[in-house]
């Protein structure tokens, strides 16, 4: 076996775990939150810049699977929402938030006439922050979040304008 195919089935291993551990992840959620696109444009931008800084050749063995299992994580990773154990944040570093460590929830009700939409906005203990998107009214995330998260996180409701 050559570097290059050893290489292409490590990151394939991987890439494959993660993935893995995302798709379960993904199942989980009971209460959606909106897909986000931008994982799937971020995941053909890096195949893109991989093949034009030759970065990747497109005779090397293992390629097109690694292709395969990449854009499928990065299809997987567009869901977000929450689990009864934990929220699923979309990203490639860290997928999801245990409710412990949430210390505030800010929800932010954005005008659209033609259906609901709700930033929910998830603070840290280490005051690192993640969002999500929903399409359910406030009181609904309210109430799911309620049964989730501690009783001395504080749930702010905000308003755009």
């Amino acid at each position: 076996m050559g570097n290059s195919t050893f290489l292409y089935f490590l990151f394939d291993a991987v890439v494959l775990a993660y993935t893995c551990y995302s798709w379960f992840w993904q199942a989980s959620i009971d209460l959606k939150g909106r897909y986000r696109t931008s994982s799937i444009v971020w995941t053909v931008i890096i195949i893109w810049a991989g093949f034009a800084w030759e970065l990747l050749e497109k005779g090397d063995p293992g390629l097109s699977m690694f292709l395969a299992i990449f854009l499928l994580m990065g299809i997987i990773d567009g869901f977000s929402g929450l689990t009864p154990k934990r929220a699923v944040v979309s990203g490639y570093i860290r997928r999801t938030v245990a409710y412990q460590d949430i210390a505030l929830v800010t929800l932010i009700k954005v005008p659209n006439p033609k259906k609901k939409m709700v930033i929910c906005i998830l603070t840290t203990n280490k005051h690192q922050q993640y969002y999500l998107r929903f399409s359910e009214g406030v009181a609904q995330i309210i109430a799911v979040l309620k049964n989730r998260i501690g009783h001395n996180v504080r749930i702010e409701v905000q308003d755009i304008l």
